[in-house]
């Protein structure tokens, strides 16, 4: 770790820039990037033809206006929908292919769907971003699969609130980090994390005082639904 107040903390777009436009969408991943985030963390569901596609909640309602589940329609008419300013319900791959004309750039894939591990580990590698994806759920089992399948890509769990023992529960799950909400975190968190050669994520702050305060507990990524403030000159 570098010496105390050298450290600096990788932003990360929340669902791209998802306070300042259309969350999920190519649009707002886009943005995030070109306004010099680190990289973007994206959700991914199943269409009823097995496509990968990239939104957050099961139920199309809050995102498209639209009744019924993702599960229920096929991807071609997933995209026939409205997911704000225009934008349509993007592919995984869509999404992986945008990210990676950013050199450099990495990529949280937050697993929503059960069963899509194998789609997601094949799509890594067809896209060759399986050196700059991080992929992240809330239940263990995925995420032990995809470490059986390919140890190359890292992958965290996802919890809410401060855990008592991260580094077991990192271990239990097989995997190189944690991804936090920011509700009931500590200044010792990150460092128990960093001391086993454990990676952490807070999500999220949404202001620069609470980004120069994650920073300085010493968060590896720090996630937010506005770039521009955060990464305001």
């Amino acid at each position: 770790m570098p010496k105390e107040g050298a450290f600096k903390s990788k932003i990360i777009g929340h669902r791209g820039a998802k306070g300042e436009y259309p969350e999920n969408t190519l649009g707002s991943i886009e943005l995030a990037l070109k306004k010099g985030c680190d990289g973007v963390e994206i959700d991914v569901h199943l269409s009823l033809d097995g496509e990968l596609v990239v939104i957050h909640d099961s139920t199309l309602m809050r995102t498209t206006k639209e009744q019924g589940l993702v599960k229920e329609k096929k991807f071609d008419d997933l995209r026939k929908l409205d997911a704000g300013n225009g934008e349509k319900i993007p592919s995984l791959e869509e999404v992986l292919n945008l990210v990676k004309s950013f050199q450099g750039r990495v990529i949280f894939v937050e697993i929503k769907a059960p069963g899509c591990e194998q789609k997601v580990i094949d799509l890594l590698k067809k896209t060759q971003m399986e050196s700059n994806a991080i992929v992240k759920c809330f239940h263990h089992l995925p995420l032990k699969m995809i470490k059986s399948v390919n140890p190359k890509i890292k992958t965290h769990c996802l919890l809410y609130g401060r855990p008592l023992n991260p580094v077991e529960i990192v271990r239990a799950c097989q995997a190189d980090g944690l991804s936090i909400s920011n509700e009931t975190v500590d200044d010792n968190l990150a460092k128990e994390c960093h001391q086993a050669g454990i990676e952490i994520t807070l999500w999220n702050a949404n202001s620069v005082s609470e980004k120069e305060a994650f920073q300085k507990m010493g968060f590896d990524y720090i996630c937010t639904d506005y770039p521009s403030i955060l990464l305001k000159e």
